[in-house]
């Protein structure tokens, strides 16, 4: 098994490390480098180790394969412009050097999704298995649009919810200041395999779980499709090694943990990157926690009305079917808004010594990826005929950041 992963910043070097610790040496873990950070290795693709560090002690893992992609980091320094949508030129023998790719993890900015994934399309196939593991929501819907129209053509996709605490020290050198968890799902088959067979039979009893052999069944005899062989194998690598925390779930539970930690970044990161502070500090004033609770009630009155416009469509083919009584899925609790205000305040005091990455990238003159979070919020309220009102000027404010430079001190 060869694994990919593209995006060598804190959680991309933080997961080539364990998956690379945990599997085994016959299995490839490949780090896909943009052409700058290329130039900081080594000739020998082998020879620069991964770093970790925790609770100030550090441990090194050698045996990554660092290859180049050949895609630049957007020039523009200004966050108020829109980041670069460079021409996803073919370079052959950066293609070759790569080979075909059987699961790729992608860690790099929101924004940088579609271009990374336009440049690597061709090393791509349907068999392929990509990993999304990035901030924000909302990727996945333009990739489908720019980059896999064709429903035929598509990769498997996994979903991931990430809550570890990292940031980069250097190159291949992350810090995890906080141990948090991965849970990831599965999108739903464009073959119609169901990948949560054994779960839903047994749904609602204690032993209700999700099984590798619904996605690939290796002791029939029958011929495996590759395109399910890389997915089993995807999942299982995540799951096995163990330090990334990582486990398989019924992909409604994760869209529900994606969404809250959207809202949970949709205040944290935007206050500490305009007010310039750490984490510990954005519920210090009577003021911070207002906005808390402006963010968290807008974002659950989108979520609800996104929930009644489902549940509405799901009647009507219920009833298009003649089936039996209809009974929807509850609104999730999760996403309740005092729920998401008190995942605001357990995470501020876990991560309170922590800068969010918003924060880094404002000070650095970095685009920053507000449009795939409070954006998110705001196109999401768009679509169900409301206007959260808070996440708007969130979003304009961190924009408005952004175009401003940093004046001088006379």
């Amino acid at each position: 098994m060869r694994i990919h992963v593209v995006g060598i910043g804190a959680v991309g070097n933080f997961v080539a490390f364990h998956l690379r610790q945990s599997l085994h040496p016959r299995h490839s873990v490949i780090a896909l480098h943009r052409s700058e950070t290329a130039k900081l290795l080594p000739d020998a693709p082998h020879d620069r180790p991964l770093v970790i560090e925790r609770d100030g002690a550090t441990i090194s893992q050698a045996g990554v394969t660092h290859l180049p992609y050949g895609e630049p980091r957007n020039r523009y320094r200004r966050s108020d412009f829109p980041p670069t949508r460079l021409a996803a030129q073919d370079n052959p023998s950066l293609r070759n050097a790569i080979g075909h790719i059987d699961s790729l993890v992608v860690t790099t900015k929101a924004f940088a999704v579609r271009t990374v994934m336009r440049k690597l399309r061709n090393n791509l196939s349907r068999d392929s298995t990509v990993v999304l593991l990035h901030n924000g929501m909302g990727v996945y819907e333009t990739l489908l649009e720019d980059v896999y129209p064709d429903p035929n053509d598509r990769p498997n996709f996994i979903f991931c919810s990430n809550t570890h605490g990292l940031y980069s020290k250097g190159f291949l050198h992350s810090v995890h200041s906080a141990v948090g968890n991965i849970r990831f799902g599965i999108v739903p088959d464009t073959f119609s395999r169901d990948y949560e067979a054994s779960y839903t039979a047994r749904k609602g009893s204690k032993d209700a779980h999700l099984s590798l052999d619904d996605i690939a069944n290796v002791s029939s005899k029958q011929h495996i499709s590759p395109r399910y062989l890389n997915l089993r194998n995807t999942i299982a690598a995540l799951t096995h090694a163990s330090g990334l925390q990582a486990s398989w779930e019924p992909f409604h539970n994760v869209h529900i943990a994606m969404r809250s930690k959207l809202v949970i970044n949709a205040f944290v990161n935007p206050v500490s990157a305009l007010l310039q502070c750490s984490n510990g500090h954005v519920l210090d004033t009577e003021y911070g926690q207002n906005i808390a609770d402006s963010v968290c009630t807008e974002a659950e009155r989108i979520f609800r009305n996104q929930w009644t416009t489902e549940v509405q469509a799901q009647l009507a083919a219920h009833k298009s079917a003649e089936g039996g009584e209809f009974e929807p899925t509850p609104f999730p609790r999760e996403l309740h808004s005092k729920a998401m205000r008190r995942e605001i305040e357990r995470v501020v005091e876990s991560t309170k010594n922590n800068y969010s990455s918003m924060y880094m990238d404002l000070m650095l003159r970095r685009p920053t990826e507000i449009d795939y979070i409070n954006g998110y919020l705001v196109h999401m309220g768009k679509l169900h005929r409301f206007q959260p009102i808070m996440n708007m000027s969130l979003m304009h404010l961190v924009k408005m950041r952004g175009a401003i430079p940093h004046a001088a001190m006379p």
